[in-house]
């Protein structure tokens, strides 16, 4: 899915949603068709990705959660962040993907 790469945040309070999948890891790498990366998607992190981590866009163009492979530190960020230019995101609606 080609999504901006500037803009996003963490979605606060995920800590306890659930998938069919087993893991929000599980959920990017089954939506994806990806391998999973070694690196966190976030711009200047070198950090090994660990979890999927829940992300929101604030353009008025792109709605809805979605998953991104990070590490445990990005995905306690606070501020604005902006993704690697090759970052894969697939949608966290669990509606439209997995209790499809």
């Amino acid at each position: 899915m080609s999504l901006p790469t500037y803009d996003w945040k963490n979605t606060k309070g995920t800590s306890n949603r659930f998938c069919k999948c087993g893991s929000w890891k599980n959920h990017w790498l089954k939506f994806s068709g990806k391998s999973w990366p070694e690196k966190c998607s976030v711009l200047h992190c070198c950090n090994i990705a660990t979890l999927g981590a829940h992300i929101i866009n604030n353009d008025d163009n792109v709605s809805g959660e979605y998953i991104a492979p990070f590490c445990d530190s990005c995905n306690k960020l606070d501020d604005k962040f902006d993704l690697k230019s090759n970052t894969i995101v697939v949608s966290a609606n669990i509606k439209e993907t997995c209790e499809k």
